[in-house]
């Protein structure tokens, strides 16, 4: 494709536009198919980027996005591993206590998640799917009904 603008039109062009190309966007001048014009487009980097060189995941993906849910020192109840086999009532044992972390292993691709029991405070590893985050609130700031209506 043939340049449209030099780099001085290119720039002058750009002045009034609210980014200059310098961080996050770039800008591509190109001639119009539908009019006489120019269009300038914004395009994010991304999109300039080099298509094989990013490399999207599946187990990626899920690791960012519970790291993205999750934060340490957070509040949330999970599933204790094995607990089922080993009641005698055949029911999981649920754990409440302060997100400790995963140990992520990219090799095998496995997740383990660890909490920490606050009876016991103990490290306790749950499974990472059963992982809830906990919302509470003190009794003595939480309104009554009655006292939310009037």
């Amino acid at each position: 494709m043939v340049p449209v603008l030099t780099f001085g039109q290119r720039q002058q062009a750009l002045t009034g536009l609210p980014f200059y190309g310098k961080s996050d966007f770039n800008f591509v001048a190109s001639k119009s198919p539908f009019s006489n014009g120019i269009s300038i487009k914004l395009l994010p980097l991304a999109d300039l980027s080099r298509p094989e060189a990013v490399v999207t995941d599946e187990f990626d993906i899920d690791l960012k996005a519970l790291n993205n849910q999750f934060k340490k020192g957070s509040r949330i109840t999970g599933v204790k591993i094995n607990s089922t086999f080993t009641n005698k009532k055949k029911e999981p044992t649920m754990i409440i206590g302060k997100f400790e972390g995963l140990a992520i292993d990219k090799g095998t691709k496995t997740i383990r998640a660890f909490i920490t029991d606050q009876q016991t405070f103990k490290k306790v590893e749950v499974y990472p799917e059963s992982l809830n985050r906990l919302t509470e609130s003190k009794s003595y700031l939480a309104k009554t009904f009655l006292a939310f209506v009037i």
